[in-house]
């Protein structure tokens, strides 16, 4: 059991859209990724996603909402 410090593993890469898998706990993986303009939206048919914001602001289009996030704000996204 080792505690993970976010500032030291988002210090350690640059690259953005690039997820960093940093721990893994019951079959799932806790990833870290830098942002910068828009991605594409798309959908997984099997797995839920979680986006956390660290730092600045963070948005999620949905077919029928909006969510505008800001640091230490969450979304969970289910699957389809």
């Amino acid at each position: 059991m080792e505690k993970v410090s976010l500032p030291d593993k988002f210090a350690k890469f640059s690259e953005h859209w690039r997820p960093k898998v940093v721990a893994e706990l019951n079959g799932q993986e806790v990833k870290l990724v830098k942002v910068e303009g828009t991605f594409p939206w798309h959908h997984h048919d099997h797995e839920d996603e979680m986006f956390m914001v660290w730092k600045g602001r963070f948005r999620v289009e949905f077919r029928d909402r909006v969510v505008d996030m800001g640091p230490g704000e969450f979304v969970v996204v289910p699957r389809g």
